[in-house]
């Protein structure tokens, strides 16, 4: 191999070779601060699994009441507050076996503890699982995006969408392309739902199906996130406190998902039963005909008597 000319036969060690062997450590309090310092402040709700209206473990309906306190299956509680960074926010949208998906995941990089509260002089480690569920903290900070839906017209209560709706982006237009105005044809509810007013126009009754007409609308919603992969649990590496080393836990490295097509929160009856304390998204279930009679298929059974068959008939 032919020699480089620009390679010196004078070299020099980068670490002198009779120097002090130095052990090296991660400053963990430094890296909090580091990413406490360019993060913002997380509301983190914990999940478990909910148990409320099931008699047996294996139970897959819920036979003892209606239970819409829970969603995904999970109650949750708030855990504590963090600051964190979210890396690498991506929405993309896809057409699948079922339909349209869109992962919209991120990174998020943690420190190892809460926000320390009120009257309080130790901290708290963070401890997460999949499923759990975080909010932006501060009310006032832009999380909001953008939904399009479908959704069925409900006479005389209020039309649930998918999330609760914080402002519509475009005029709402039902099947007959009827464009309907805001605070005039209908409001947006402070929960987050579209109600019909008396005085204004409405889609109706479709008398072809005997249910209320499609309408289509496009509407921002505040967006949260559901942890789905520990990237890095538990990480254990060695510290030196008081020239002593030690093992010390680093903190989590996670990867999240903005909540598109992953909650889904139980309506129930209008009596008994459990409300949730957040508002929730819910799925609109199918709209029944007022008049389903018109849609039955009406079957003569009197010319089949009672205990004969095709063989006897023969016979």
């Amino acid at each position: 191999m032919a020699k480089n000319p620009f390679e010196k036969d004078d070299k020099v060690d980068v670490i002198p070779r009779d120097s002090e062997y130095i052990q090296e450590s991660f400053d963990l309090k430094r890296m909090d601060n580091f990413v406490e310092g360019l993060g913002v402040e997380y509301l983190h709700y914990k999940s478990i699994p909910s148990p409320i209206g099931q008699r047996d473990r294996g139970d897959y309906r819920r036979s003892d009441g209606v239970d819409t306190i829970t969603s995904n299956g999970m109650i949750y509680h708030c855990a504590g507050k963090f600051r964190a960074t979210l890396t690498d926010n991506s929405r993309d949208r896809k057409r699948g076996g079922a339909g349209t998906l869109d992962p919209s995941e991120g990174l998020l990089v943690m420190p190892r503890f809460y926000t320390l509260k009120e009257n309080s002089t130790e901290k708290e480690r963070i401890y997460l699982s999949p499923g759990d569920r975080i909010y932006v903290a501060d009310p006032n900070v832009d999380v909001l995006v953008s939904n399009p839906q479908k959704m069925d017209y409900q006479q005389d209560q209020d039309n649930i969408p998918m999330f609760p709706i914080v402002k519509m982006e475009v005029p709402l237009i039902d099947s007959q392309n009827i464009e309907y105005i805001n605070n005039i044809d209908y409001c947006v509810t402070k929960e987050g739902n579209i109600r019909w007013l008396p005085a204004g126009k409405n889609p109706g009754i479709d008398p072809a199906t005997g249910k209320g007409r499609i309408y289509s609308i496009r509407y921002l919603y505040r967006s949260y996130y559901y942890v789905t992969d520990l990237l890095k649990e538990v990480r254990i590496t060695n510290i030196t406190i008081d020239n002593q080393r030690v093992p010390e836990r680093a903190s989590y490295f996670v990867k999240v998902q903005r909540e598109y097509m992953y909650r889904n929160q139980n309506r129930g009856d209008a009596v008994n039963q459990l409300k949730p304390k957040d508002p929730g998204r819910t799925v609109q279930e199918p709209i029944e005909p007022i008049n389903p009679s018109k849609y039955q298929v009406p079957v003569d059974m009197s010319s089949i008597a009672d205990g004969e068959d095709d063989e006897g008939k023969q016979s």
